[in-house]
Formats: C-alpha cells, sequence, structure tokens
C-alpha cells in the first residue's frame, strides 16, 4: 500500500542506552513515540513507584506546611529555636555560663537558668540563656544552677537573679506573637552576622 505525499515516516535506529533503574545496557522500544528509559517491565514498575512516592512526598510537605502555617505549637517551637540560635551566636566564643569550659570540640546549648517547665514566661527572656556546655551542664547536670546563679550575679547583680527566681505570669501568645518573636530573632541575627 502506497502511502500518500504528505505523510512522511522517518525510520532511525534507536541507540542502546542504560537502564534508569538496575543500569543495564539495552536496545529500548519505542512506545507511543517514546523511547522508554527502562529495559523491563520491572524495572518498569520501580519507576513508577519511585514517581509516585515523589509525587507522594510532593503532596505531604505541601499539606504539611499549610498545617503548620496554622499551628501554633509548631511556631511556639520555631521561635524557640530561633532565639536559641541568637543566644549561641551572641554568646560565641565565650566559656560555658556554668563550668567555664571553653573547649572547642564540644557541644554547646542555649541553656536557660529559670527552665521554661517551671516559669514559661521567661523562656525568652535573654538575660535568662547563656551559652552552656550541653553534655555536662545543660543535660547531666539539669543546667548546672548554682555555678550558673553565681556567674549571673556576677553579669547582672544580685537584684536581678532575685528578680529571676520570683514567680512570673506567663504572658498569653498567640499565633502572631511566635511569629512575631522569631521574625525579631531573624532579624537580630542577621544584624549579629553583619557586625561580626
Amino acid at each position: 500500500m502506497a502511502l500518500s505525499n504528505s505523510v512522511k515516516i522517518k525510520m532511525c535506529k534507536v541507540k542502546n542506552r542504560k537502564c534508569t533503574e538496575c543500569k543495564t545496557i539495552y536496545t529500548p522500544k519505542v512506545y507511543n513515540l517514546k523511547v522508554m528509559k527502562q529495559c523491563s517491565k520491572e524495572c518498569i514498575k520501580i519507576y513508577a513507584d519511585k514517581i509516585r512516592e515523589k509525587e507522594f512526598r510532593k503532596e505531604t510537605t505541601k499539606m504539611k506546611k499549610e498545617f503548620n502555617e496554622k499551628d501554633i505549637t509548631f511556631w511556639e517551637n520555631k521561635a524557640e529555636k530561633q532565639c536559641n540560635k541568637y543566644i549561641l551566636l551572641r554568646d560565641k566564643g565565650k566559656p560555658c555560663i556554668s563550668c567555664n569550659t571553653e573547649n572547642p570540640n564540644i557541644d554547646y546549648a542555649a541553656g536557660h537558668y529559670i527552665p521554661k517547665g517551671r516559669s514559661a514566661a521567661l523562656r525568652f527572656h535573654e538575660f535568662n540563656i547563656h551559652r552552656q556546655c550541653n553534655n555536662y551542664c545543660n543535660s547531666k547536670n539539669s543546667g548546672n544552677l548554682i555555678p550558673y546563679r553565681m556567674a549571673l550575679v556576677k553579669l547582672y547583680g544580685e537584684e536581678y537573679v532575685q528578680w529571676l527566681d520570683k514567680s512570673h505570669t506567663m504572658p498569653r501568645y498567640r499565633l502572631d506573637d511566635y511569629r512575631r518573636i522569631f521574625e525579631e530573632y531573624k532579624t537580630k541575627i542577621n544584624n549579629l552576622m553583619v557586625a561580626k
């Protein structure tokens, strides 16, 4: 059967290629004018599963982001992480507030003198938070509070530390408050990095 002049079929030899999944060299089949990138049905299934997994992760990430934007606990934790990051940057190069170690090979944390479990009102109070060795003072020694208090008295005076020791009314933070705190510490971090 003769083909009309308007129909032109270009015959070309398909080159061997490497399968995207098992890495075998194979001669690909053309399907719907697409050159298949996998050598077998098994590899096609593995590839399709990966695509589905990727799309699922993408959709899950999108949904999680949308949920987190309205979740107060998410922003509360995010604000605290940003505050702690600022404290560590502010106190960079200083020794541990409690034991005075300056060991550069250990992990440091933003240690609270009055822990948030005892007074959440002081959670973001910068004079209540200082660089502290994480493993010994902050974790194993529950803040190593006696030398911590002595260091605070040297820094700020006895009257101030007595004020810290009192009970404090917790502010009624809302979602927007935690977002604002996060942004404030983000700005402080940027300003410190520019200054240093």
